[in-house]
């Protein structure tokens, strides 16, 4: 029986229909009956940038019956455009807290044979190449890797494929120029194989692999399910009735395993082990394999489905399916939050409505939710957001390296999307501005022409080139903005609601919050230090009224103008 380990979708299960199928059946019982794609023109065609652009982002929010405090709690974001979507408790976006998300190439997935049903089911990314694993849904056996070449991400390039006979290739890992493809396989067709978890260990450089540079190795269990390395050994993991196994990094010899019924994927770090097992949840063992503690979860372990976990920071975050996704403290167990399923689109079966795989990468967390999208999290000092991404085809695993996602689709293939950190992309670009409150059209300025720490900043009228009331906008990384004097380089720090100039120190009090505001062209600036937000005291008019912090009402004194001066 064969068991898949990829997310269901509609789809008519061809047989194999080879031209010659003696020799195939002569090939399988050599173990070799890998084919290189030796067309150019088909990789060529693979790669597709037709839908290229900028995804929109979709994200949670309350209901507020205050649309300005609904706005104001999109903090840090482009919020230019805010459309409530009450059926689904969302609101839309074009940028995450200090990026867009820009769709820049899809590899369509690969068919031959008859087999028109590949779905992409893993992805590792290393150095400037993507590798990426497919299999089929249903009884038949048919698999596929790509290899892509990633030098300029913006123009992927498809350089290598390999179709896999009589095996699904459920999970691809590159290590020290080899390919570990590792799955399930027909042991009705393929003689030699001595289980029905194959681990194949293919050369591969420049891109380009290397059929000539192979060897086999099969465990127990219905199918392999995930690899892993850490140190100077590779884990692999095998589903109903398997195992976890622990291989020699250079050998490959099996060193020890460990029975198991269902284990669906394997992670490491810090000398751990992390195995999620369809009967227990997450099993922790030491590099010997020695279970050390449990950690329960709520996953739905329906027969086949892939789930995954991943490790980040001593967190562990756990894909439970229809329950979304879970994050534990690796060390205590403890459940930290879990994070929900956020949409629930129409004419998709519930089945397909379930969290597969899950990434992290910084304060970035993304969600392969299936039918339910592509889901992202994004998490610092500033913000806390979880979103979906507008993303084609059923996402059945993620990754993030650097500025990209990498997006594996049951129906699309390999989607490519660029984290773009741009100045259009944020609330406002760095630059030197003249910042005005609304209620008055005054400019924001300092009381007294002095560089010393302390001097109060008001509402002052601006005649000609005045310094003191110019300001340059820096962004942290964090998202959030330091707004230092062009006259005595000093910046804006809010002390016990007064609004002063102050040496930079890096301290939350000298840190801003840019949100939109109630109309186009206005924002709030909250503090970072207070939570509190530029205010001009009183609501008055006149030239001097002190500018202060003060807790959030959104009225014209709250909110201001930016008017850009050349550099």
């Amino acid at each position: 029986m064969k068991n898949y380990y990829v997310i269901a979708v509609v789809v008519v299960l061809l047989a194999i229909g080879c031209s010659d199928e003696t020799t195939v059946f002569d090939l399988q019982s050599q173990g070799k009956a890998l084919i290189l794609e030796e067309n150019n023109t088909t990789l060529l065609n693979s790669v597709s940038m037709e839908s290229n652009g900028i995804l929109e982002i979709y994200f949670e929010h309350e209901e507020y019956d205050n649309e300005i405090i609904e706005k104001n709690r999109f903090y840090g974001l482009n919020r230019s455009g805010v459309v409530r979507a009450s059926k689904n408790n969302t609101s839309t976006s074009n940028a995450s807290s200090d990026f867009h998300l820009n769709l820049v190439g899809q590899v369509q997935s690969p068919s031959f044979d008859g087999n028109t049903n590949l779905g992409a089911t893993h992805i590792d990314v290393d150095g400037n190449f993507a590798y990426v694993s497919y299999n089929t849904v249903g009884e038949v056996y048919a698999g596929a890797v790509d290899v892509i070449d990633l030098s300029d991400p913006l123009v992927p390039v498809l350089t290598s494929r390999m179709y896999l006979y009589d095996r699904d290739a459920n999970v691809v890992l590159h290590d020290n120029g080899y390919l570990y493809v590792i799955g399930g396989v027909n042991t009705e067709r393929v003689l030699e194989a001595t289980g029905e978890s194959f681990i194949a260990k293919i050369g591969v450089k420049n891109g380009s692999i290397d059929l000539n540079d192979i060897n086999y190795v099969y465990q127990e269990g219905q199918t392999a399910t995930g690899i892993t390395r850490l140190g100077n050994s590779f884990y692999v993991s095998s589903g109903v009735e398997g195992v976890i196994a622990k291989y020699d990094a250079d050998s490959f010899v099996k060193t020890n395993e460990v029975a198991y019924d269902d284990l669906r994927w394997v992670a490491s770090s810090n000398n751990k082990i992390a195995v999620l097992d369809g009967g227990a949840g997450v099993r922790i063992l030491d590099t010997d394999l020695n279970e050390v503690s449990q950690i329960g979860t709520r996953t739905d372990f329906v027969a086949g489905a892939k789930r995954t976990i991943a490790i980040a920071d001593n967190k562990l975050i756990v894909a439970e399916g229809n329950n979304g996704a879970a994050i534990f403290d690796l060390d205590t167990a403890t459940l930290e939050e879990r994070l929900p399923i956020l949409i629930d689109p129409d004419n998709v079966i519930a089945a397909d409505k379930v969290t597969n795989a899950v990434d992290v990468e910084g304060n970035v967390t993304l969600l392969a939710n299936g039918g339910a999208g592509l889901a992202i999290r994004v998490k610092n000092d500033i913000i806390d957001l979880m979103g979906v991404v507008e993303l084609n085809g059923s996402i059945n695993y993620v990754a993030t390296d650097g500025d990209f996602i990498f997006a594996a689709s049951g129906t699309r293939g390999l989607q490519i999307i660029n984290k773009i950190r741009t100045q259009e992309s944020l609330v406002i670009p760095e630059g030197n501005y003249i910042i005005r409150a609304r209620n008055s059209g005054r400019a924001m300025g300092l009381s007294s022409l002095s560089t010393d720490d302390g001097i109060n900043i008001d509402q002052r009228t601006r005649t000609g080139d005045t310094e003191n009331e110019e300001w340059h906008l820096e962004v942290l990384d964090s998202g959030a903005y330091v707004l230092t004097s062009n006259f005595s380089n000093k910046a804006v720090a809010s002390r016990n609601t007064n609004v002063e100039q102050w040496q930079f120190g890096s301290e939350a009090d000298q840190q801003w919050v840019i949100e939109p505001g109630a109309q186009e062209g206005y924002f709030y600036l909250r503090n970072l230090g207070d939570n509190r937000y530029l205010d001009v005291f009183g609501r008055r008019n006149s030239f001097g009224t002190t500018i202060i912090t003060w807790p959030f009402h959104g009225r014209t004194n709250q909110q201001w103008s930016f008017e850009r001066l050349e550099d």
